[in-house]
């Protein structure tokens, strides 16, 4: 009997439990305040004091990318790559991830929406 209550009572638990649903998602406007958000959230992550945003509106597609840092006044041309990020939303929340190394990354005061 014991073994019966045991496992109702677990049962109970992890039904209370739910997975929010991670969708891909877009920045829900493009005021000032939301890039300088997103710009200073990427760059902690990727440990640089700056970033600069490639082509393309976050508006429209979740996927941001990072220009890689200017080549210094000695280098005339450099192999970096963009640093590419896709935003996703949780519920409420808003998040990237870095292509290639599926490490969340927080995005406080990134106000995004379901992309469609």
């Amino acid at each position: 009997m014991r073994v019966v209550s045991a496992l109702l009572g677990a049962l109970a638990l992890t039904a209370c439990q739910h997975t929010q649903t991670v969708t891909p998602a877009v920045l829900a406007d493009a005021e000032t305040s939301t890039m300088d958000a997103l710009r200073a959230s990427l760059a902690s992550a990727m440990g640089r004091a700056e970033i600069e945003f490639g082509a393309g509106d976050p508006t429209v597609t979740p996927s941001v990318a990072v220009l890689p840092p200017k080549p210094s006044t000695f280098e005339t041309q450099s192999p970096a790559m963009p640093t590419l990020f896709e935003l996703y939303i949780r519920g409420e929340t808003c998040f990237a991830i870095r292509q290639g190394d599926d490490i969340e990354i927080a995005l406080p005061g990134v106000p995004c929406r379901v992309a469609s």
